[in-house]
């Protein structure tokens, strides 16, 4: 069950996107180019600094410059950094802070704002130093699936920004190549132990997967076309 932290209800304005789930204790590079959402960026600058990152539904093309359906879960973000761009763009860098479930729109021009219930995530019932050994573990099944599923090579210092096993989790959700309902589902889940297990299980059955395949090639016996090479 998710847990509502205070009784109050915050308004933050709301940037949904159709390829993009954000999760607390994550950086995300932003590029905003459209008015509505320059004009949100200049508020929030002059503000809180915070803007809600959501998902958009299914089927979002067909009203996407209008108020296209959204998820009901996101995550707030605080801008750490901004660049102003000619034509009034803007490079921002977000820092997911808290989940939140969106209660009703009390604005929709020319952006979304929302009343929100910020949604804490369960805790890992693990001793820090069980968290930092079970971290560690974590990250090198990572990059073992970078590197052999994916074939990309990473050293392991470029993906260790975190400080917690939360940090990585959500680090790992954000970031792994699976379809966008999936990433949706995981911000939705209540407990990051739980998003923890998902996405073990899902990085172990392709390295899994992986093993296997690489274990047919190697079976795999070269048969000329000329008998007489044999």
């Amino acid at each position: 069950m998710m847990k509502v932290r205070g009784s109050s209800l915050p308004k933050i304005p709301i940037f949904p996107l159709p390829n993009v789930v954000f999760f607390p204790k994550v950086f995300l590079p932003l590029h905003i180019f459209e008015d509505r959402y320059k004009a949100m960026i200049i508020d929030a600058l002059c503000g809180s600094q915070k803007i809600g990152m959501i998902l958009l539904q299914e089927g979002w093309e067909r009203d996407y410059f209008g108020v296209p359906p959204v998820h009901q879960i996101g995550c707030i973000g605080k801008i750490e950094a901004h660049e102003k761009l000619p034509q009034g763009r803007f490079n921002i860098l977000l820092r997911g802070l808290n989940r939140f479930e969106v209660v009703d729109f009390v604005q929709h021009e020319p952006y979304r704002v929302a009343r929100v219930r910020l949604l804490d995530d369960d805790p890992f019932l693990l001793e820090t130093d069980q968290q930092m050994s079970e971290r560690k573990a974590f990250l090198n099944q990572f990059l073992r699936y970078l590197n052999e599923v994916l074939g990309i090579e990473l050293e392991e210092q470029k993906l260790d920004r975190a400080t917690s096993l939360e940090s990585v989790v959500n680090q790992v959700a954000a970031t792994i190549d699976i379809p966008i309902t999936q990433k949706q589902q995981l911000l939705e889940m209540p407990g990051v132990a739980k998003r923890y297990g998902i996405i073990r299980g899902i990085i172990d059955q392709r390295l899994h997967h992986a093993e296997k395949l690489r274990n047919v090639v190697r079976q795999i016996k070269f048969v000329p076309d000329d008998p007489n090479l044999n």
